[in-house]
């Protein structure tokens, strides 16, 4: 297992940030049994990388020698921008929530640990911002990830085919003595 730290992505990183959410995304595509078209970061651009960057919301997970593994989106969000339907199954919210997206991590480098520095990170984020919980979606016919989820704490808060796929909204409470 490679010593691994994670911080917040550096503009110069961009590409190979676009290179490995292109290659992660269709990888979690075909796990899922969904078409790439159906998941916007396949088809995610550099200038879009780049803007993330700028705004704060990219970390990258390395290992000793800087080479990024994984990488990930923490978007911290007010809560009226949630939706009241989320909102109102939330238990405990407060005005702050964190949304979890664009987690990837290059296929050679999966099940070794990788993602669970980038996902314990950006709840110490999340908590440090004082969200009250943690948001996410994903494919529910991708198994792996809803265990992987679902181990972590993350429970269904709500399923749609919006996409075009079965894809399930996740929270997980971020206790508030831990904040």
């Amino acid at each position: 297992m490679p010593d691994i730290s994670v911080r917040k992505a550096r503009l110069s990183e961009a590409p190979i940030i676009l290179k490995l959410v292109h290659e992660s995304m269709s990888s979690y595509c075909r796990d899922s049994g969904i078409p790439d078209s159906y998941i916007e970061a396949t088809s995610e651009d550099l200038e879009t990388v780049k803007n993330a960057i700028s705004s704060g919301v990219v970390f990258v997970a390395l290992n000793e020698d800087d080479e990024i593994l994984g990488t990930c989106r923490l978007y911290i969000r007010p809560r009226r921008e949630m939706g009241k339907e989320i909102t109102v199954s939330l238990i405990g919210v407060s005005s702050r929530i964190a949304y979890f997206a664009r987690f990837s991590v290059w296929d050679q480098w999966r099940g070794q640990g990788i993602g669970n520095y980038l996902l314990s990170f950006c709840e110490k984020v999340a908590r440090s911002s004082k969200c009250s919980h943690m948001l996410l979606h994903t494919a529910l016919s991708n198994e792996g990830m809803v265990d992987y989820y679902r181990t972590r704490g993350f429970n269904l808060l709500s399923s749609d085919d919006s996409r075009g796929y079965p894809r399930g909204l996740f929270e997980k409470p971020l206790p508030a003595q831990n904040r």
